[in-house]
């Protein structure tokens, strides 16, 4: 297992595909048609898409087609169109006399039913550009021979390669352990080099973050309206925050270790503690744990917290965050330990893919949290994309998180 304390920046591209996922196809206009005919496929992380636009007399063919593998159950007829959707919204199909869309969400779809579509897509492509099933199967048969050319052709460039080395192989051979054992050393010395630099960035983020420095992605976060914390009591819903706030705030003033609450770096990190860039003594180490402990909070438990104004973050890095989905399924309050859900911990709300749970199921998702190691704030969410994938704490955007993400071999 590799857990990655990290802002992982995600950028997904949408590709148009034809017969292959990766080669994109071009709108084909035909010649003999006074109407475009038209085909994209586009085949994401997330999900399948397909557009085309075609004459009329494609419009048979093409229903005929899709009733075949789709079947009538799921069909729904218009005045010109013909739609086929399942209850559970995993694909949607709508057919006119010129135009034809069809998308599959891949997060839920079974390996078989993308299958299924990517086959229909296929033969969707040549009904539209008016090419017959048997042209299709000769062009392949043609691409075939083609590649069984090549490959014939270049087996004997490979034997008379073969025939070449061994005519050379005993003046090669000096040359080749001389270069094999250049490489070797030259690899080590590179493998050596990155190790230290790694170990040099861990030192230099560490060290930053005990002298009181904020990063880039937490300055963001800090500026966001989602941050925004409100004062409050978490008893009654388990939230363990609320208390850890107030009091260590009132013991950080009292003991001169700040002079305004208006901004705060805590870091409390193998079992020592910095505040504002300043490291506390022995003494003030163990009244401030116990603080975290009165509260609910493992001894063990690393975590930093930063505070500019009423925005506050949070963030844990040694949390139980696969146990944490094993307990929920454990009570029932997710159908599957291996299907996608994203829960909102803000700690007075719960939102689970969406819905916003009752207080009663705050407080017991709260205990749940706190039992694991993973203290909620305003923002902050828990995620399962899949089992053995999990990530824990802010979105930036759509394109990243900073917090910890978890990816199972």
């Amino acid at each position: 297992m590799k857990t990655y304390f990290i802002t992982i920046i995600y950028i997904v591209f949408a590709y148009t595909l034809s017969n292959a996922q990766n080669t994109p196809t071009p709108p084909s206009t035909s010649s003999t048609q006074t109407e475009s005919t038209s085909i994209s496929i586009s085949h994401t992380e997330d999900d399948y898409k397909l557009r085309a636009r075609f004459p009329k007399n494609r419009y048979e063919k093409l229903k005929e087609l899709i009733q075949n593998e789709l079947g009538g159950k799921n069909m729904d007829i218009g005045k010109g169109y013909s739609k086929w959707s399942n209850d559970e919204k995993v694909y949607y199909v709508k057919l006119t006399e010129k135009s034809l869309r069809i998308s599959l969400d891949l997060n839920v779809a079974s390996p078989e039913l993308t299958e299924k579509f990517e086959a229909l897509g296929k033969n969707v492509k040549i009904i539209v550009s008016g090419s017959s099933a048997a042209a299709e199967k000769d062009r392949m048969q043609r691409e075939a021979d083609r590649m069984r050319h090549e490959a014939d052709r270049m087996q004997l460039e490979a034997k008379r390669l073969e025939q070449q080395l061994k005519r050379d192989a005993k003046r090669a051979e000096l040359e080749a352990r001389r270069t094999k054992k250049r490489i070797e050393r030259d690899a080590k010395r590179i493998e050596m080099e990155a190790k230290r630099l790694d170990r040099e960035a861990k030192r230099f983020e560490e060290r930053a973050r005990h002298k009181g420095g904020v990063g880039t992605h937490i300055k963001q976060l800090l500026n966001d309206s989602k941050t925004i914390y409100t004062a409050t009591s978490g008893s009654s819903l388990n939230w363990i925050w609320p208390a850890v706030q107030t009091q260590l705030l009132s013991k950080l003033k009292a003991d001169g270790l700040i002079t305004s609450d208006d901004e705060i770096t805590l870091t409390s990190e193998r079992d020592q503690l910095y505040v504002n860039g300043t490291q506390l003594s022995e003494r003030q180490n163990e009244i401030y744990r116990k603080i975290f402990i009165d509260a609910g909070i493992h001894q063990s438990a690393d975590f930093s917290f930063y505070k500019k104004g009423n925005h506050i973050v949070v963030i844990g890095l040694n949390a139980k965050i696969k146990k944490f989905f094993n307990d929920l399924y454990a009570k029932n309050y997710i159908a599957s330990k291996d299907e996608a859900v994203k829960i909102l911990i803000n700690g007075d709300s719960v939102v689970q893919n969406g819905i916003t749970l009752s207080t009663d199921k705050v407080a017991s998702y709260n205990a749940i949290l706190r039992d694991n190691g993973i203290i909620p704030a305003p923002g902050k969410y828990i995620e399962m994309k899949k089992a053995g994938s999990y990530r824990l704490g802010y979105s930036l955007g759509k394109n990243g998180i900073i917090g910890t993400w978890i990816h199972e071999d």
